[in-house]
């Protein structure tokens, strides 16, 4: 059965609709508890002899350490057990050494990196608590005889999570580790992935939203020293790692309030970076910066996985669960994946469904490419929007001036207006002539007639031409520069177009 998120829950054969007690441990200091004596053992166990047993038994041999404090040395201690870290044999070695841990046991037993996890369906409570507990004292006396050590400090005691769908929890007997309890919790985390009691990755975005919220507030506080370019390239840097990390996994395409709430991260951090007003528009706002939706990325990524297994360069696992359809699979065939019949949300989610049939839709030019990295250059310029530009210009309050009216919410009442700010009931301009635009601002309101001059003058000195463009041509030069100009010409026009702004001293009143 296909399960959320293929390329998790199996691997770690957990199934949405049954209930599954898992128990993780943690090997402490787990790559310096590598007996020499042991793995050496292992590996002639595994048929390691000759030449390659000697090169790494001198690889582990002979090797000291002492401390050294303030200028004073300890003397030197040898090494008996340890694996080099950051080394191309240590995590060999340590798998090695480890591997055995995973055999006879009536539970599932999972490996990742150096934490262990038990995996029991729970058809019967005390059958599996029963089977739990036995299959933790096995690995006690494993850890006794190689000679490691599972959680031993208090603080950091086993833990396990009841994997359940059910609304209401049931009451399961206790399992022990050590002699002690194991705490029950309602999430863990594992390579970067919080796995929560419910399946939902509920407690992943609420982790990976705390963290990038004060990203977003440096981000902030830099806004009126630092260059817009710095900070898209900070932003860039920080915080999309954060929210994309395993994104193909924990993704609901369907579930709108989840995709919305990872979508205000990028959000909060473009106002951030612009000083924008909250209520501007998210479209012009990404297209301001250049910046894809966080949704539009994860489907890129979720295409590229799905090129991957069509062509088989993906890992079999994910290659072997593809439902297979009436005819062979083919990328070029709009319907990669026959439709699939979605009884619950959760299931709709999950990779396969998600992508299969008309839910994938993709122009032709890019369904038959074949070569993946041209296949993923094209998919990126679908939906990379063209920043516009602010050519360089090193003031970052004229520029969030600017930005605002490029955006349509700044103090001006049409702006206020559209989005029902409490004080503004009408759009005219103080002046009562007009509608107070951006066109009124900039080209016929009387209150700046001076402002307006030196304006002018200003252009004409840049083009003389400039001063017989139409209105919205005019308009579009102050707001954008014009891209078959020069950069160094671009940029006057801006500053001019910012110093107009601040003249007229329009916005420098507070907004609400």
């Amino acid at each position: 059965m296909l399960s959320i998120t293929h390329n998790i829950y199996q691997s770690f054969d957990l199934n949405p609709s049954l209930e599954t007690r898992g128990v993780f441990l943690d090997i402490s200091k787990a790559f310096d508890r590598v007996w020499h004596d042991g793995v050496l053992f292992k590996l002639k166990s595994n048929g390691v002899s000759g030449k390659i047993l000697s090169i790494i038994k001198s690889f582990l041999n002979n090797r000291y350490q002492r401390v050294v404090l303030n200028g004073q040395s300890s003397s030197w201690k040898s090494i008996e057990a340890g694996v080099p870290q950051g080394s191309i044999l240590g995590p060999l070695l340590f798998l090695i050494y480890i591997k055995d841990i995973s055999e006879k046991h009536e539970s599932k037993v999972k490996l990742l990196a150096d934490d262990t996890l038990l995996l029991k369906v729970i058809l019967d409570s005390n059958a599996s608590a029963t089977t739990l507990n036995n299959d933790l004292e096995k690995i006690q006396r494993w850890a006794f005889q190689w000679k490691m050590s599972f959680n031993p400090d208090p603080t950091k005691q086993a833990q396990e999570i009841i994997y359940s769908k059910k609304l209401v929890a049931k009451n399961h007997p206790d399992l022990y580790f050590n002699q002690s309890k194991v705490k029950r919790v309602s999430a863990q985390k594992h390579l970067g992935l919080i796995l929560d009691e419910k399946l939902n990755f509920n407690a992943h975005m609420k982790n990976t939203l705390d963290k990038v919220t004060k990203c977003i507030g440096i981000l902030r506080k830099l806004r009126l020293y630092v260059p817009r370019h710095s900070l898209i390239n900070m932003y860039k840097s920080f915080i999309p790692s954060q929210i994309e990390y395993v994104d193909v996994v924990y993704d609901q395409p369907r579930n709108v309030t989840f995709c919305d709430k990872i979508e205000s991260i990028q959000y909060n951090a473009a106002l951030a970076i612009t000083g924008a007003v909250r209520g501007s528009s998210m479209e012009k706002l990404y297209q301001e910066l250049g910046l894809e939706y966080l949704s539009a990325r994860r489907w890129y990524k979720r295409l590229c996985l799905l090129h991957k297994v069509i062509y088989k360069t993906a890992p079999a696992y994910l290659q072997n669960i593809i439902p297979q359809p009436r005819h062979l699979l083919n990328i070029r065939n709009r319907h990669l994946i026959p439709d699939l019949f979605c009884r619950t949300l959760s299931f709709s989610n999950s990779f396969f469904p998600s992508m299969s049939g008309t839910n994938l839709k993709l122009d032709r030019e890019i369904t038959d490419i074949e070569s993946f990295s041209r296949f993923r250059t094209l998919l990126v310029k679908s939906i990379k929007p063209i920043p516009n530009s602010i050519f360089g210009v090193c003031d970052p309050l004229g520029v969030q001036l600017l930005t605002r009216l490029r955006i349509g919410l700044s103090h001006l009442r049409e702006h206020k207006f559209r989005h029902n700010f409490n004080d503004t009931d009408v759009p005219f301009c103080l002046c009562n002539l007009e509608i107070e635009s951006v066109s009124h601002f900039y080209l016929r309101c009387p209150n700046y007639i001076n402002q307006r001059s030196d304006l002018m003058n200003e252009l004409s000195l840049l083009d003389p031409d400039f001063l017989h463009l139409d209105q919205h041509s005019l308009i579009n030069l102050l707001l954008y520069g014009k891209k078959s100009f020069s950069d160094i010409q671009n940029t006057r026009i801006l500053e001019i177009s910012i110093q107009y702004i601040k003249d007229t001293k329009r916005f420098d009143c507070p907004l609400f």
